[in-house]
């Protein structure tokens, strides 16, 4: 269960990111830079992660799809070790997934920010693998996965980010009020608290003429960020 969110601006995007978990699962390790040209944190457990940026600006987000059907005997690999393998090389992420044997993956969908994107520039994809094919979806500027209730959580996360967002002058004090947002609808909150399961990090990162990763982890109640300029992609 996760929530994204994110706007353009002149020079770049800036992307929000609520990581939701079992509470049992083991605390991730904060993001760092990477010698494959990226930032992201890291799930110890799978060993791969849900959110990273290379140093040239592509930022990818991964999203579990708790409703396609899937053979679990046919997974071979982790879901978060997509993202570091995409990353490890400035080839577009969707030109990479198209020509990936994707089988071996339980469903997942994944949000691609170009390097080149702006307000006046390029455009995000979001696809969908539902362990048959690989689907183009609508790209809107909220993105929720929930294994419980998905149309009811959408929805009412939804009419919590109207309530926090203008989309006319969109700022980055508006996402992180509603990324935040206390959970006084529990799990239908943003940030999201259930008896078994809880927001466990909230991300922000943005993208301009540098590259910023700022990371809460909820558990620790640790605060980090990490940047570097950005490179001009071979």
């Amino acid at each position: 269960m996760c929530t994204l969110s994110y706007f353009l601006t002149d020079d770049g995007y800036e992307l929000f990111f609520n990581r939701d978990e079992q509470k049992t699962r083991e605390m991730a390790i904060a993001p760092s830079k990477h010698t494959d040209n990226a930032i992201y944190p890291i799930d110890p457990q799978g060993g791969g992660t849900w959110l990273g940026v290379s140093h040239w600006g592509q930022t990818l987000a991964l999203l579990n799809d708790y409703q396609s059907a899937f053979d679990i005997t046919a997974v071979k690999h982790s879901r978060g070790l997509l993202i570091p393998h995409l990353l490890s090389n400035n080839t577009p992420a969707l030109s990479q997934l198209k020509n990936m044997d994707l089988s071996g993956y339980a469903p997942f969908k994944l949000c691609i920010f170009p390097d080149k994107l702006s307000l006046n520039n390029g455009h995000i994809a979001f696809v969908r693998w539902d362990s048959k094919q690989l689907i183009d979806c609508q790209v809107e500027s909220l993105a929720t996965s929930s294994g419980v209730e998905l149309e009811t959580v959408t929805q009412k996360r939804k009419q919590q980010f109207k309530q926090f967002i203008d989309l006319r002058y969109p700022a980055s004090e508006q996402f992180l009020a509603f990324h935040y947002s206390k959970a006084d609808q529990g799990q239908y909150g943003v940030n999201m608290q259930r008896e078994d399961a809880m927001t466990v990090s909230i991300s922000h990162i943005k993208v301009g003429n540098t590259i910023r990763f700022n990371y809460f982890d909820k558990q620790s109640q640790l605060i980090s960020s990490i940047s570097c300029l950005k490179v001009a992609a071979a």
